[in-house]
């Protein structure tokens, strides 16, 4: 029987995290890892199946068993956000055909479908998965969903999603994203009124800023939420300075250096540089803005902020520790490093033949450090009736990298919105809003009749506007 090293919970089957603390058991597996490496070579050797196959056979465990905690640790989440939640829902839609649902939540008007998928780190989400969610969605006449993995998404399902068809409120956390708001659920809230983080960018400008809305009737939306969240990542920069030989005797160097960024949370690197160039290793707009802004801001040692009534500021502790981090990075590095080295073989007396040596640099050989750095993110809830939104914004460079209320999505692309529907909640543009003599606005779903054919009355007059008439 195994415990949690945090908590002391007991962990049944084989899990990613404790779902009692959201302790990371990588550092575990990892320490598990270099023993059995150990047993069988005093240094880690890629050659063989050993050290990058137990690694991620290893994470694969982690993973096959998440299955109901999960489930259960996103429902925790989801209450902690004020829902009224279920598990392992099967509802009726219009096609009359009963649809699986992981996890129902339901805040005032406001209903939302999430659905889990417990995958290996490999295994990525695809478009099929999306789709057949959103068509979920569609059959219950839902018009919020949050696909959430302990793994990732292809950049062809994130983009699907963004733009889908049936316009649905779509939210994708991938393993990092659960982890984060996991963490900050659990153990990352504060009563106290000042709040110290070391080794951190620092935000700029008030977090109030940052929920101010334009709207028409911005009195019709409610702040739900407003976290200013700090990320963790492990910086860890390497060195590699190698001499080997080819077989025909002769001694070759492999020289390289630079840095890679970890993500504190979930252990995956989105983004390395050296000598050669540089790779962005995600294509998540989220997790490149965190990129730029380690890039373009240097932390400050400590910073103390205070925390203000409707807020909170939370700092995300790590799951992936340093030793680890830097594990992974000595492997990452040894095979982006690899190259072939041509040699000759002499076969005959007058007759040599060209041959190509694959060389791969000893990991035990890269030299790593590693240092920690938080940075911060506002995540923002709005809601207006049937409807929530999120927005997210980086306050140290003020870039919104999300925006959900402001975007009113058309055929070819979208337009700022205007206002947000009295009777749904909807927000929309100017375009497909009206307003009454009351100056009551309206979506076209539910505007009156009356009032379409008065609007339809003043639209033709001002089209007319545009032509000039001449003989």
């Amino acid at each position: 029987m195994k415990f949690c090293p945090e908590c002391g919970k007991d962990l049944k089957g084989s899990t990613k995290f404790c779902s009692e603390c959201g302790y990371s058991l990588q550092s575990l597996i990892s320490n598990e890892i270099q023993s059995e490496t150990e047993i069988k070579s005093n240094s880690i050797n890629v050659d063989d199946e050993s050290t990058s196959e137990i690694w991620q056979e290893s994470i694969q465990k982690t993973t096959r068993e998440l299955g109901d905690n999960l489930e259960e640790s996103v429902e925790r989440i989801f209450k902690d956000r004020g829902y009224e939640t279920s598990l392992r829902q099967r509802l009726r839609g219009k096609s009359g055909q009963l649809n699986e649902i992981d996890v129902l939540a339901k805040r005032n008007k406001i209903t939302v479908a999430i659905e889990c998928k417990n995958y290996d780190e490999n295994r990525k989400i695809g478009i099929a998965e999306i789709r057949n969610f959103v068509a979920k969605l569609e059959d219950l006449d839902i018009n919020r969903g949050f696909f959430i993995t302990s793994s990732d998404f292809s950049s062809d399902a994130v983009g699907w999603a963004q733009n889908n068809p049936n316009e649905k409120q779509l939210e994708l956390w991938d393993g990092s994203t659960f982890m984060e708001q996991f963490k900050a659920t659990v153990l990352g809230r504060t009563n106290s009124k000042i709040v110290r983080i070391e080794n951190c960018i620092e935000p700029k400008g008030n977090i109030d800023d940052f929920t101010n809305l334009t709207l028409h009737n911005a009195d019709r939306v409610t702040l739900r939420r407003c976290d200013l969240i700090f990320h963790p990542f492990h910086i860890v920069t390497f060195n590699l300075n190698e001499e080997f030989k080819t077989p025909d005797k002769q001694i070759h160097t492999s020289h390289n250096s630079g840095s890679y960024f970890v993500d504190g949370l979930s252990g995956e690197i989105i983004y390395h540089q050296d000598d050669h160039g540089y790779v962005f290793e995600t294509s998540d707009d989220e997790e490149k803005q965190f990129v730029k802004e380690i890039e373009n801001y240097n932390p400050v040692g400590k910073l103390e902020l205070t925390q203000k009534t409707g807020s909170q500021i939370i700092k995300v502790e790590p799951s992936i520790a340093s030793n680890d981090a830097q594990f992974r990075v000595r492997i990452h590095a040894s095979k982006d490093n690899q190259s072939r080295v041509p040699y000759e073989v002499r076969i005959s007396k007058d007759t040599y033949e060209s041959r190509d040596f694959l060389h791969k640099p000893d990991p035990n050989k890269i030299i790593t450090k590693s240092r920690l750095v938080l940075v911060p993110k506002v995540d923002i809830e709005f809601e207006s009736k049937e409807y929530s939104y999120s927005r997210i914004v980086f306050p140290a460079s003020e870039i919104w990298v999300k925006d959900e209320i402001a975007k009113c999505k058309h055929l070819i692309g979208s337009k700022h919105t205007f206002a947000v529907c009295e009777i749904c909640g909807i927000a929309k543009c100017e375009k497909d809003i009206m307003i009454d003599d009351n100056d009551i606005c309206f979506c076209k779903k539910h505007a009156s009749q009356d009032l379409k054919d008065k609007n339809k009355r003043s639209i033709i007059p001002d089209k007319l506007k545009k032509f000039s008439f001449r003989r």
